[in-house]
C-alpha cells in the first residue's frame, strides 16, 4: 500500500537567496534542538538507514515525492553512494570536517499557509553538530517559483526570540515570525511543499543579519558641487549592448539544479566546515530514523495455555522493536492466515518495548492447537510473531475443588 500521496512537483534551486515568491522573507524554526515532545508516534515511520534508502539528486530539477535525494555538498560532481560522503549507523546520518550532504523530500500534501503554526510546532529532531533544517515553498501551481527558506533560532525583526517559531531569509537575513511568514504566504498564495536537510552545514548560523535601521538624521546635508561637463563626448553605446537591468542575484536562479544551489545565500559560498549528524526527523505526518531498523520481536511468560486459561484469564506477551510510542495491536492464526483480536492495543513506549495480557476470542481459539500470536506496529508496519501451544482442559472439565462437609468421622475394623 502506497502510504504517501506523490507529490509531483519540482524544487527550484535558486530561489533561495532571492526574493521568496515576491516576498522580502521566508523562513522556518529550527530543530538543531528539538523541544517538542511528542506524546504518540506520527502516523507513519519509516528507518532511512542504508544507501538504498537514498536516491541520488538528477543534476536537473529535484522532485518532491515520498522518497529521499540526496547529493555531496563539499563535492556535488561527485556521484556514487550516499556512504560515499556520510555514515549511517546507531549515531544516524553522520559526517565528518570536510564533507556535507544535503537531503530533500517532499511532503505527503502541500501545507496551506493557515497550518503554517501547526506544522511548525510538530517539527522535531535529533541532531549534533552543524546540521539546517528548511522547507520548500511553492507560489500557488507554479513549479517555477519555489525556493528553500531556513530555521534559525536568532530573534525577529522586533528582538522577540521565538525559539522554533522563526525563519530566515538567506538573501536578506532578515527574521520573521511563524505568523509573519504565514501571513505572507497567504498574500502570495504559496504553501510548503517539502524539505531539506544539510547536515555538515549550519547555512542559518553563517547568514549575516542586517544592522538595525539607523534614525534619519535630523539635518540635511549640503549638496556637493556638481562638476561641470567635460568638452569629451560620451562614448555611444554599441549596436546590440543590452540596456542596463536590476543587478543579477549572487546566487544561481531559475531551477533547482542541484542540492547544493542554495549554499550561494549571502552572496558567498558556504563551506563544509563542521563535523554533524541527525538519527531523528519528525514533520507532518512522517518521522524517519536514520539508524539500523530494529528487529521486532515477541515472547510469551508462558508458552502453553489451556483453552480455558487462553480464553478467560489470558495469556502475558511482551514486544520490542517497535517505533517509540507507537500502537501495537494483535492478531491470532496459523501461520497461514491471522485476525485481528478486536480491542487489543498497546502502546509501546519510548524504547519501542510493549508489554500486556492478551484474552484470546473463544470463536478463533475453540480447540487445542499450535496459534501463531502476531504483534503489529500501526505507524512503522513492524510484525513479530510467536508460537502459542493451546492444550485441551483437562477431561471433564475444569476438576471442582473440594468442600468439607461436617459431620462425625466413623471408622470400622
Amino acid at each position: 500500500m502506497d502510504l504517501h500521496t506523490v507529490l509531483r512537483s519540482r524544487i527550484t534551486a535558486a530561489a533561495v537567496g532571492a526574493s521568496v515568491l515576491g516576498l522580502t522573507a521566508a523562513l522556518v524554526p529550527a530543530v538543531s534542538n528539538a523541544d517538542v515532545q511528542a506524546t504518540a508516534a506520527s502516523r507513519i515511520v519509516t528507518w532511512t538507514d542504508s544507501a538504498s534508502d537514498f536516491t541520488a539528486a538528477p543534476e536537473g530539477t529535484v522532485p518532491l515525492t515520498d522518497e529521499w535525494y540526496w547529493a555531496s555538498l563539499s563535492d556535488p560532481s561527485n556521484s556514487g553512494k550516499i556512504t560515499d560522503h556520510a555514515t549511517l549507523d546507531e549515531d544516524g546520518l553522520s559526517v565528518s570536517e570536510g564533507e556535507a550532504v544535503g537531503l530533500v523530500r517532499g511532503l505527503s500534501k502541500p501545507v496551506a499557509p493557515s497550518n503554517l503554526g501547526a506544522l511548525a510546532a510538530g517539527i522535531s529532531a535529533t541532531t549534533t553538530g552543524a546540521t539546517t533544517f528548511g522547507l520548500a515553498i511553492r507560489e500557488g501551481g507554479d513549479s517555477s517559483a519555489e525556493t528553500v527558506v531556513f530555521a534559525t533560532d536568532a530573534p525577529n525583526g522586533e528582538g522577540v526570540h521565538e525559539g522554533r517559531n522563526n525563519w530566515i531569509d538567506p538573501s536578506t537575513g532578515e527574521v520573521e515570525s511563524t505568523s509573519e511568514l504565514a501571513a505572507d504566504l497567504q498574500d502570495a498564495d504559496a504553501t510548503v511543499v517539502g524539505y531539506v536537510v544539510y547536515v555538515g552545514i549550519d547555512i542559518a548560523g553563517e547568514i549575516t543579519t542586517p544592522p538595525p535601521a539607523t534614525e534619519e538624521p535630523t539635518e540635511t546635508p549640503a549638496p556637493t558641487e556638481t562638476p561641470a561637463p567635460t568638452d569629451e563626448p560620451t562614448t555611444a553605446p554599441t549596436e546590440g549592448t543590452p540596456t542596463p537591468s536590476e543587478p543579477v542575484d549572487t546566487v544561481p536562479g531559475g531551477e533547482l539544479k542541484s542540492l547544493s544551489s542554495p549554499l550561494g545565500s549571502s552572496a558567498k559560498p558556504l563551506a563544509a566546515d563542521a563535523s554533524g549528524s541527525i538519527s531523528a526527523l519528525r514533520i507532518d505526518d512522517t518521522t524517519t530514523y536514520f539508524t539500523p531498523q530494529p528487529t521486532a520481536a515477541a515472547r510469551l511468560v508462558t508458552e502453553t495455555a489451556t483453552l480455558t486459561e487462553a480464553t478467560t484469564t489470558g495469556v502475558r506477551v511482551q514486544g520490542s522493536g517497535f517505533a517509540p510510542n507507537e500502537v501495537v495491536t494483535a492478531a491470532i492464526g496459523d501461520a497461514a492466515d491471522a485476525v485481528a483480536i478486536p480491542g487489543v492495543q498497546f502502546r509501546a513506549d519510548a524504547d519501542g518495548n510493549v508489554s500486556g495480557t492478551i484474552v484470546l476470542p473463544a470463536d478463533l481459539v475453540d480447540s487445542a492447537g499450535t496459534y501463531v500470536l502476531g504483534l503489529v506496529g500501526l505507524s512503522s508496519a513492524q510484525t513479530a510473531t510467536v508460537t502459542l501451544v493451546v492444550t485441551a482442559d483437562a477431561a471433564g472439565g475444569t476438576a471442582p475443588v473440594a468442600v468439607p462437609v461436617p459431620g462425625t468421622a466413623t471408622f470400622t475394623g
